[in-house]
């Protein structure tokens, strides 16, 4: 059901304000990487500085050993004898530790790269380059492995510490060439074997690279889901603009990594860099929240995390965190309308294990109650604008990738009526939340002007308009699984 056809709804409307009807729609979307422009070209890289969890009208905060925080519901009020879209924002931050010293985390890293003829020339020399700095920025008791693919794939340096290898590693990177197709299923194949001789305690990424495309997305995307429940993550980068954005992307929200974009090699060193800092200042691994839903409540989506959902629990996972890393799920429900004044409560905890830890940590939020009332106006006063303005900001961006896709087929109007729509309904949101929320839709929708600009005045078979819809779907893919606007 589109938005529009929410708001022609006379049910929506007598029970949910417009504020909550440009949600109603949801998606499993589990990917975030950062985004904002980065110096040298990098398309999707911004630092990620988790702010104050503040709590809202209907929430519940939970810590322990590591990491905190936050449940938040989008009511706390749903009206009686109707059915009724609710959200809930959940929020994991790994806590800041002290020096670099104290927060550095043993890693194991793999380098899965693109080594197909489309690499060659400035594209080849630059990862050389890329690669070569990452093994000089790695400490002596890092691990490494290094593999290229084309047609076939190869293991160029096996799991290895890179106090041990830097020097022959490093000669055997320089005489890397390019010649070719593209087989990525090959390589994250080889990547993820490599990361199997890992020791016990070690921080697993794999980091693919690719300029191109092939006809094995649905193969790929299976090997990252698998790296994942490992314990691997995946990250992927595009280069240049012959890539398919939408299976690079695919890649990290399999795998729970990053993808960023751009137009040459010459910022997949920055790339690499963040992949390893990332890595190297995890804290925390297998992070789970796990929600109880009361009798009345149904599951429908979430965006952020995977979704195992048995029965009345709905476990989030959400994998890795690194040292100050924020994660945001938003979970959509439906409320299922009772008659008369009545409650239903919410039970939620976190767990998750410290990096080198096979224990478990526990942390319960309080519980959440969630009261029924014939009463419209109370619905109204009991909604929290600052889950709302997460929930709507998501779904924005989860269409705003269609938008990117629709752009890059060519079509101009979709891409731009999408965009249009989307604005119209982060101004609806606009009016509700405080100022720092509200200060986060304003950036998302000036994003907005800007790219349907580029829609209506740019060709969309351009470089520059190639360049913008592979932009726009890497800034709009990192805003799913983290706050970024």
């Amino acid at each position: 059901m589109t938005i529009s056809t929410w708001f022609r709804s006379p049910r929506v409307r007598r029970g949910i304000a417009l504020s909550a009807v440009v949600l109603a729609t949801g998606g499993l979307v589990l990917y975030r990487a950062p985004a904002s422009a980065y110096p040298g070209g990098l398309s999707s890289y911004t630092s990620r500085t988790p702010g104050t969890l503040v709590a809202g009208k209907n929430s519940a905060t939970f810590s322990g050993p590591g990491a905190h925080g936050m449940v938040s519901l989008s009511h706390t009020s749903v009206l009686a004898n109707d059915d009724t879209s609710i959200f809930a924002d959940v929020r994991v931050v790994a806590d800041q530790v002290g020096s670099r010293d104290e927060k550095r985390a043993p890693i194991s890293l793999a380098v899965v790269l693109d080594t197909s003829g489309s690499m060659s020339g400035e594209k080849i020399e630059e990862a050389r380059r890329s690669v070569l700095r990452l093994i000089s920025e790695m400490r002596d008791d890092d691990e490494i492995a290094v593999v290229r693919y084309s047609d076939s794939s190869e293991l160029v340096q096996p799991l290895a510490r890179v106090g041990s290898v830097r020097g022959p590693l490093s000669s055997r990177i320089r005489q890397l060439d390019a010649a070719g197709g593209t087989n990525i299923p090959g390589g994250l194949s080889h990547g993820a074997r490599a990361l199997d001789e890992a020791a016990r305690g070690r921080v697993r990424r794999i980091v693919l690279v690719s300029d191109g495309l092939d006809n094995t997305r649905a193969q790929a995307e299976g090997l990252a889901r698998t790296s994942f429940a490992s314990g691997i993550t995946v990250s992927s980068m595009g280069i240049g603009l012959d890539f398919d954005e939408s299976y690079m992307g695919s890649l990290a929200q399999n795998g729970h990594g990053n993808f960023a974009f751009v137009k040459d090699g010459a910022s997949l060193a920055s790339f690499l860099h963040r992949e390893l800092e990332e890595t190297a200042t995890t804290t925390i691994e297998n992070a789970r929240v796990h929600l109880r839903l009361p009798e009345g409540t149904r599951f429908v989506s979430a965006s952020g995390a995977d979704a195992v959902v048995t029965g009345s629990d709905v476990e989030l996972v959400m994998g890795s965190l690194f040292a100050g890393d924020e994660r945001r799920v938003v979970v959509e429900l439906t409320a299922v309308g009772r008659s008369g004044n009545s409650s239903r409560d919410f039970d939620a905890h976190a767990t998750w294990s410290p990096v080198g830890s096979s224990e478990r940590m526990t942390a319960r939020a309080s519980r959440l109650t969630l009261l029924s009332t014939n009463d419209a106006s109370e619905v109204e006063r009991g909604k929290d604008g600052s889950v709302m303005a997460s929930a709507v900001s998501v779904l924005a961006s989860r269409r705003q990738v269609e938008a990117a896709a629709a752009y890059a087929q060519g079509d101009v109007t979709r891409a731009a009526q999408i965009t249009d729509n989307n604005e119209h309904d982060l101004a609806i949101a606009r009016a509700a939340p405080p100022a720092a929320a509200a200060t986060a839709i304003d950036s998302q929708m000036q994003a907005y002007k800007e790219a349907k600009r580029q829609f209506v005045t740019v060709k969309p078979s351009s470089n520059e308009g190639r360049a913008a819809a592979k932009a726009g779907a890497a800034k709009d893919l990192s805003n799913l699984g983290r706050s970024t606007f």
